[in-house]
């Protein structure tokens, strides 16, 4: 059985457990992506088999700490200091992965043997350490951590590593950042990420992720209500916008907070009005109070980078012939061409959100 050991700096050594023969040596240094780039997306399985993709945890700051190999002596010391300062990540909302080239089938066997508290990727073959410039010529990641902040962007790279500390070595870093905000207190601001979220649909109660494949230009997530009479007279242009925008890239996604508005009623709504987007159950008006939500409807806008770029009202008028300012379409338009939006706040109307006591 091979072992690999980080021997000297920029030294990667294959040694024989029953010979202790020298199998390589050389300077594998490679070049980790650098900070400020975005980061590479990618799919990876777990020690479980189950499949991570990095898109998916926008609006949460992600740590990715790559290592040579498991169950090697540097990489179990690195293994431990992170698992033992787990729940400081998860406080903080943080999600951490360690990822090297091994199969699942070892990331199995070092999360069993050394009682591991967060997910192991296999990245068989390198790929992913190549993308992100540590897959050194001897096919092992370089040991280098990278912190990806909520809008997908590498915030810190890390390439002094301290295996005995590194846990601490990167919560130090981590209280740094302005962008980390902890997924158990976020609230909606104006310039800042939303972290993603999940919610039951209405028409057949499945869990529903507000930004679902992450594929967007961006989201548009609207509080709605089935028996406000200022939200029903939005309806149609609802349905009008969404499907106009959807067709050029934009998501859209209603929520019904009213502790009122039974679930199979919202779902009957919905269906009725042809709403050509989902529309999920807040119950208990968690997701309003995140937001701040207080009307139906009431309007917020997030960007491709998962950032809030708009709060308010759809239009100006309840009548259509009123309408002086189109201001979801002109912040639509904005955004899909790369501008800012005219408003970044605009006064919401309508009826109040019928909120648990």
């Amino acid at each position: 059985m091979k072992r690999w050991q980080k021997v000297l700096t920029g030294v990667i050594v294959a040694t024989t457990a029953a010979a202790g023969a020298l199998w390589f040596t050389g300077n594998l240094f490679a070049d980790p992506l650098p900070q400020g780039r975005p980061a590479p997306d990618f799919t990876l399985p777990d020690q479980d088999g189950k499949q991570h993709r990095l898109s998916a945890y926008r609006g949460k700051t992600v740590v990715l700490a790559f290592y040579p190999a498991d169950m090697t002596p540097g990489c179990t010391l690195e293994a431990r200091s992170l698992r033992d300062t787990m729940p400081e990540f998860q406080q903080m909302g943080v999600q951490v992965f360690g990822i090297s080239v091994q199969d699942v089938g070892s990331k199995r066997e070092f999360c069993d043997k050394e009682g591991l508290n967060y997910p192991l990727l296999a990245d068989v073959g390198g790929k992913v350490a190549k993308q992100y410039g540590v897959l050194m010529p001897a096919g092992l990641a370089q040991r280098v951590t990278f912190i990806i902040d909520p809008s997908g962007q590498i915030a810190q790279v890390i390439t002094d590593v301290n295996v005995q500390q590194h846990g601490e070595q990167v919560l130090a870093l981590l209280k740094q950042q302005p962008t980390v905000q902890s997924s158990a207190n976020w609230q909606a601001k104006i310039g800042q990420p939303i972290p993603d979220f999940r919610l039951p649909r209405a028409d057949n109660g499945k869990m529903e992720s507000v930004y679902g494949d992450r594929k967007q230009k961006a989201t548009v997530i609207m509080f709605i209500a089935t028996r406000c009479p200022v939200s029903n007279a939005y309806n149609e242009r609802m349905r009008t916008i969404a499907q106009e925008y959807m067709a050029k890239g934009v998501r859209f996604v209603g929520i019904n907070s009213n502790v009122t508005e039974p679930t199979q009623e919202v779902a009957e709504h919905a269906k009725q009005n042809r709403f050509p987007f989902p529309v999920l159950k807040d119950e208990g008006n968690k997701i309003a109070d995140r937001f701040n939500a207080q009307f139906t409807p009431e309007i917020f806008v997030v960007d491709a980078k998962g950032v809030l770029r708009y709060h308010g009202r759809i239009d100006d008028s309840q009548n259509p012939a009123n309408i002086t300012s189109h201001d979801l379409r002109d912040t639509l338009d904005a955004l899909l061409a790369g501008k800012n939006p005219p408003r970044a706040e605009t006064k919401a109307f309508g009826c109040t959100i019928k909120r648990v006591r």
